[in-house]
């Protein structure tokens, strides 16, 4: 895997994160019961471990682009 590919599977799935934030959040104004409460609070603890997956495919982006760039030097 390259780290085009890292990029784009990491921007895609952080795209499919906030939409599922976004549309939670629009469904407040339709719900108004604990259930919503409860589903909310879920959906903002997978959105903030899915930082720290975002942040680690980026880490990992940046390494495997380092990697490449020390394996193609000519000596």
């Amino acid at each position: 895997m390259d780290d085009e590919t890292i990029v784009k599977e990491i921007e895609l799935f952080k795209s499919s994160v906030m939409k599922l934030s976004r549309e939670i959040g629009k469904a407040e104004t339709l719900w108004n019961d604990p259930k919503y409460s409860e589903l909310s609070l879920s959906v903002s603890n997978i959105a903030n471990q899915s930082k720290n997956v975002i942040i680690a495919g980026d880490n990992c982006g940046v390494s495997i682009k380092k990697l490449n760039q020390i394996a193609n030097e000519k000596y």
